[in-house]
């Protein structure tokens, strides 16, 4: 039994090195040469590092909504507000 499941382990092991990885760029139209996809894949994965690296950024949080300016009581009227304006 043991020589069975190990030889089966084996046999998924061989195929899973088997199957190629999904290509990177996929060229549907026209016939690029070696430096037009070496570009395209430098500035893919240039554009996916610094994508990476501002969503690790620590940015300044935003206070809008917080729970505690609902929890404060308002503030009420003050007549003596504007005493110094002319009428009334």
């Amino acid at each position: 039994m043991a020589e069975n499941t190990e030889a089966t382990q084996n046999d998924q092991a061989a195929d899973n090195a088997e199957k190629p990885a999904r290509p990177f760029l996929k060229v549907i139209k026209g016939n690029p040469d070696a430096t037009q996809v070496a570009t395209l894949t430098t500035l893919f994965a240039v554009m996916a590092d610094q994508a990476a690296g501002a969503q690790q950024e620590e940015r300044e949080r935003n206070m809008w909504g917080d729970i505690s300016e609902q929890l404060s009581r308002p503030s009420t009227f003050n007549p003596n507000a504007f005493r110094n304006v002319q009428f009334y």
